[in-house]
Formats: C-alpha cells, sequence, structure tokens
C-alpha cells in the first residue's frame, strides 16, 4: 500500500513538472483567481423557508442542452424530487446548453445548432416550476456564444425562464439562510482544464488556494462530468456535481467517463456538529 501511494505521489509530482500538467495547475488557479475576485464581492442570499432549520439543495451541472447527448431525465428527475421532497433550490454549476464551436467535430454532436435554436430548445423542453428555483452559473460551453456572438448568455437565459437565476460566468459564491438564522455559504465554479488521474486531485488543488478567511462551507465543481463527494477537506466540504449530458464521442475519445445524474443536498445546524448529507442519483439510460 505504502509503494502505491509513493508511487501516486511521484507521478502527480511528474504531472506537475511537465508542460501539459503545469498548463493545467496555470488554469486551476486561474479558476481559483476568478472566484476570489468574485468572493470579493457580497454574496447572493438565497432565503429558505424549512420548518426544521435545515438547508436542502439540488446540486447539478453539465446539462448541456442542445447535444444529441444531453440526457433530459435528469433535469426532470431533478424536478420531480424537488417538488416531492419540498427542496426550493437547485444549484446548477455551469454549461446549461452545448455551446458553439468548443472542440473539433462538435457541430455532428448537436441536434440545435447556434444559439436560437439551442435556447428555444432550452425554454421549451427544460420542465417548469412555480415551487423550485434555479440559481445558476455560466460554463465554457455557454459563454461560448458570448465569444462567437456578442451574446450574454446568463443574462438571456434568465430572461427566456425567469425560474432560472443567473449567479455570473465560471464562478459564483451563495449564501443559503433558513427562517431561524442558519446561513450556510456555497461556491459554484466552473474550472477549465481536464479531468485528472485522481478523481479528487483538482478539487483538492481549488481548495489548496484558499486561506482561512476566504474558504466556503461548501463547494460545488461542474465540467468534469464527475460525481464525487468529500465531506471534509480543509474544513470545505467538496461536491463534484455530476453531469446532465452523456459520455459523447469526445469525451470517449479522450477516455473521459460521464457520471450521469445529481446530488441532493441537506446540511442540519447542531449544537456541536453539523449533519451533511449527499446522496447521488445516478441517472441510467
Amino acid at each position: 500500500m505504502r509503494k502505491s501511494l509513493n508511487k501516486l505521489d511521484s507521478l502527480i509530482k511528474a504531472i506537475e513538472k511537465s508542460p501539459a500538467g503545469q498548463d493545467r495547475i496555470n488554469q486551476l488557479e486561474e479558476a481559483v483567481a476568478m472566484y476570489a475576485r468574485q468572493h470579493a464581492k457580497e454574496s447572493v442570499v438565497i432565503k429558505q423557508t424549512t420548518k426544521d432549520n435545515s438547508i436542502k439543495f439540488i446540486a447539478i451541472s453539465d446539462t448541456h442542452f442542445g447535444s444529441l447527448y444531453e440526457n433530459l431525465d435528469v433535469y426532470k428527475s431533478a424536478i420531480k424530487l424537488a417538488e416531492k421532497e419540498g427542496i426550493e433550490d437547485i444549484l446548477h454549476v455551469g454549461d446549461v446548453l452545448d455551446g458553439h464551436k468548443i472542440y473539433r467535430g462538435q457541430e455532428f454532436e448537436l441536434h440545435s445548432h447556434g444559439w436560437d435554436k439551442q435556447s428555444k430548445w432550452f425554454a421549451k423542453q427544460v420542465p417548469f416550476s412555480e415551487k423550485v428555483r434555479v440559481h445558476f452559473i455560466a460554463g465554457n460551453h455557454d459563454t461560448s456564444f458570448k465569444n462567437q456572438a456578442g451574446i450574454e448568455p446568463g443574462e438571456a437565459i434568465s430572461n427566456l425562464r425567469p425560474d432560472w437565476h443567473f449567479l455570473g460566468n465560471d464562478v459564483a459564491n451563495i449564501t443559503l439562510k433558513t427562517k431561524k438564522g442558519f446561513k450556510y455559504n456555497v461556491a459554484l465554479i466552473h474550472p477549465a482544464g481536464g479531468s485528472s488521474y485522481a478523481l479528487s486531485y483538482r478539487p483538492q488543488k481549488i481548495v489548496d488556494q484558499w486561506s482561512g478567511r476566504t474558504k466556503p462551507n461548501m463547494l460545488l465543481i461542474g465540467h468534469y462530468h464527475k460525481a464525487e463527494f468529500i465531506p471534509s477537506y480543509r474544513n470545505v466540504s467538496i461536491i463534484q456535481a455530476g453531469s446532465g449530458q452523456s459520455q459523447t464521442p469526445f469525451m470517449a475519445r479522450q477516455a473521459l467517463a460521464a457520471h450521469v445524474g445529481f446530488w441532493s443536498v441537506k446540511v442540519t445546524p447542531g449544537a456541536k456538529y453539523s449533519r451533511i448529507t449527499a446522496e447521488f442519483m445516478a441517472i441510467y439510460k
């Protein structure tokens, strides 16, 4: 076991020293810097009406509406569960739409091309609920429309769907607050770069960049299409939010798996400790 850990540690250090590895680390540091700038702003406060002083929400990411490999069952199931269990808020960690010209050959993996068709598909097909609010950040696929056509996709999506509340591009910090005054800080990040050899490596590198006074209670991560729950790392709970898109041919060529599904999260404060439960709802198509 010790030998295996030493080999893994040596491999990670070699990756860090390589040009490609350093480039990915730089991308992570850029994402952390973006979060730091966002964190300097006042947090968005979201009030919940739970009776037991618990914070409850659903975490979802990378729905990629407009893709041939979108899985609408993920979002539909999230809405149904939220309504059934009285969950008022869904936190979406980016890549709502599949975007435009992200990688070579993407056009062959779309059923809706361009902003007009993807946004209309989204507005028509994504279920609406009077009981559930969606708070989202825009990921790199969303902001491709800004880069290519000058459209601010987050604001445009909010205009199309008043139940969807735009928090910002790439990063956001929110404070969930109950009627009884319990506050819980959650950071949302849609970083750059690809998945790492070890599932927890990139989330830990993000948290490692934070000083004690800037850390949230929980970090939600999108982009990697992975599902993972780390209860506590440097006193931060970490969730990789999973994916609303099945594995694409591009991901298959890169040997990247897609963990399709979403999380149901509940945080209950106590006198000596907080109880955190996170359940992953795996969707199989």
